[in-house]
């Protein structure tokens, strides 16, 4: 497994609140089967005061003190998708190596001018990534939106414990209904250290037995080591199933 989107980075957001329980929660990654952790802490100037400093005090010292682990850490960072940011969305801001950047907006109404945001990322050649569309009010209303984010060259990361019923049944039919229609191309934990429990592999066990195993190595295996390779990922991956027509009798029928 590979998860690219958590909040291990100790002592940064409101993730992890010390080095201590940052290597307790990869160790216990590593038991489930994670090769590769994406460490994306917040990027915000409303919730969470970000110090891009600090950031990259705290990846060192973590990678320093797991380097004897079986894991790979790589550097990434979850963007508030604001216009009024007072950090500026770089390459510094990707996850690894790669053009690939994790990015976020309002829960409740879309951040304003949030497409224009995405276009001029797109446009400068960045590979955006938005986290967990299905908790989005205007996704949960209309689940359709998050195919027109993919029209428009944008990634989408569903959370594990979305499609566990964590954040209430509405998200977590919405999570379903994008997995089902292929509006997903990644699956992560978005793990801010707050459970002993790593519920990763519980979601992929629910998409195993409900849609397929090749769904759930695409989200969690495939598409995170071609973005780790900085290789481009398809927008969509299912065909559309045909309309049936209804016959002629069928139609009578249904007037009746």
């Amino acid at each position: 497994m590979i998860d690219i989107h958590t909040h291990i980075i100790h002592n940064c957001d409101d993730g992890s609140n010390s080095l201590k329980l940052s290597i307790k929660q990869i160790k216990n990654m590593i038991d489930k089967g994670v090769t590769d952790i994406v460490l994306t802490p917040h990027y915000m100037n409303i919730y969470v005061q970000t110090d891009a400093k600090i950031i990259n005090k705290q990846f060192k010292e973590l990678s320093e003190a797991t380097a004897d682990l079986k894991v790979n850490l790589h550097k990434g960072g979850e963007i508030f998708l604001n216009p009024g940011s007072n950090y500026k969305i770089d390459k510094k801001l990707c996850i690894g190596n790669t053009s690939y950047i994790l990015v976020e907006t309002n829960m409740g109404e879309f951040t304003p001018g949030v497409y224009e945001l995405l276009f001029k990322l797109v446009k400068k050649g960045f590979r955006p990534i938005l986290a967990h569309p299905e908790r989005y009010n205007y996704i949960m209303n209309n689940p359709e939106i998050a195919e027109e984010f993919m029209y428009r060259n944008i990634y989408l990361q569903v959370n594990a414990g979305s499609i566990m019923g964590i954040y209430g049944q509405k998200i977590k039919k919405t999570a379903w209904i994008l997995l089902e229609n292929g509006f997903a191309h990644f699956l992560a934990s978005d793990n801010h250290c707050r459970t002993d429990e790593y519920i990763l592999p519980l979601a992929i066990k629910a998409i195993r037995n409900r849609i397929d195993d090749y769904t759930a190595e695409l989200l969690t295996q495939i598409n995170p080591k071609k973005m780790l390779n900085n290789e481009k990922i398809n927008y969509f991956y299912l065909k559309k199933q045909p309309v049936k027509k209804k016959g002629f009798f069928e139609n009578i029928l249904r007037k009746l």
